[in-house]
C-alpha cells in the first residue's frame, strides 16, 4: 500500500506552463486526506519553488536541491543534508570560466553567481520562465571564490549552455575529470552538480526510513535525469509520458504527460480509494 508519493516539479507535477491543474490538485488533496505523505522532490531550493506548490497545506516534507536536503517545511528544520566541500566547488566553477559557461553555486541557501554570469542570464536561458527563476534567486558577487569558501559546504552547482553538443560532451567528460561529484540534468540546457550522496534516491530512502516506512510503500514520479535514482528507489517508479528515454527504460510504469494530468492518472492507477 502506498503511504508516500514523491514527485518532481518541472515537467512532472507542473505543466509546461508551470501550472498545477485542478484535477492534479484534487487527486493530491484526496491522497493526503487518506493519510498519504505528499512530497515535492525538486532540484530547486525551497524558496524558489513556485507558490502554487509551497501553498499546498498538506505538504509537510520536501526533497530539495536534487536530494542535497530533506526539509520539514512546517518547521523549517533540515532533516538531512549532503554537502560538497567548498574548495571542490570553487575548482569546478573556475574550470567553467575557461569555457564561458554560465554557472551558479548554492550554499547555505544562497545562490551565488559571478557577476559576468549574472549579466548573461538572458542569453543562456531556455525561456523567460528560466531567466526569471535564476534572476529572482541569484546573488551576483565580485569575489565569488571568497564568498563560497566561507560557507560550510555547497548544496548544488548549476551550469547553463544553449550549445547542445557542448553540454553532451561535458556530461560525458566531467565525471571522468571529477569522479567525486554527481552530474545530472533536469532541463535540456543545464547540468546540475551535487555531492555523490545528494541524489533524490538517497533522500527518498532517508525520508521513508525517517517516517517508519519501507521503500515498497513509496511511489515516485519524474521526467529527467535527476529523477533517475528516485524512480529506481521507489516501490513504484513512474515516468511521465514526456520523460527522457533513460527514465522511460527503468520505470515500473509510464503515465501521461505533464500536460495531460500524468501525476493524477498515475496516482489513481495505483492508490486505492482516491476516487471513492
Amino acid at each position: 500500500m502506498t503511504k508516500l508519493i514523491a514527485f518532481d516539479l518541472d515537467n512532472t507535477l507542473l505543466t509546461t506552463k508551470k501550472e498545477v491543474t485542478p484535477e492534479t490538485l484534487r487527486v493530491l488533496s484526496r491522497a493526503a486526506k487518506l493519510g498519504i505523505e505528499i512530497v515535492p522532490a525538486t532540484g530547486r531550493i525551497w524558496s524558489a519553488v513556485p507558490a502554487n506548490v509551497r501553498s499546498m497545506e498538506f505538504v509537510r516534507y520536501a526533497i530539495t536541491l536534487n536530494g542535497a536536503e530533506v526539509i520539514d517545511v512546517k518547521t523549517g528544520a533540515t532533516l538531512y543534508e549532503a554537502l560538497m566541500p567548498p574548495e571542490r566547488g570553487v575548482t569546478l566553477c573556475n574550470a567553467f570560466d575557461d569555457l564561458e559557461i554560465v554557472h551558479d553555486c548554492i550554499a547555505e541557501g544562497v545562490r551565488y553567481m559571478k557577476r559576468w554570469c549574472y549579466d548573461r542570464i538572458d542569453a543562456i536561458a531556455s525561456g523567460k520562465w528560466q531567466a526569471d527563476i535564476i534572476r529572482a534567486s541569484a546573488r551576483p558577487v565580485d569575489d565569488f571564490n571568497g564568498a563560497v569558501m566561507k560557507t560550510k559546504g555547497i548544496q548544488k552547482i548549476q551550469t547553463y549552455t544553449l550549445d547542445v553538443d557542448l553540454r553532451a560532451k561535458l556530461l560525458e567528460a566531467l565525471p571522468v575529470v571529477f569522479p567525486k561529484v554527481l552530474f545530472t540534468s533536469s532541463v535540456p540546457n543545464n547540468i546540475e552538480i551535487n555531492d555523490p550522496k545528494a541524489d533524490k534516491g538517497d533522500a527518498l530512502k532517508f525520508l521513508t526510513e525517517y517516517l517508519g516506512l519501507t521503500a515498497s510503500e513509496s511511489m515516485a514520479f519524474g521526467d529527467g535525469l535527476n529523477d533517475l535514482s528516485m524512480i529506481k528507489a521507489a516501490g513504484i517508479g513512474v515516468a511521465m509520458g514526456n520523460a527522457c528515454r533513460e527514465l522511460l527504460s527503468v520505470a515500473d510504469h509510464v503515465t501521461s504527460s505533464c500536460d495531460d494530468d500524468g501525476v493524477a492518472e498515475g496516482i489513481k492507477t495505483f492508490c486505492v480509494g482516491i476516487d471513492d
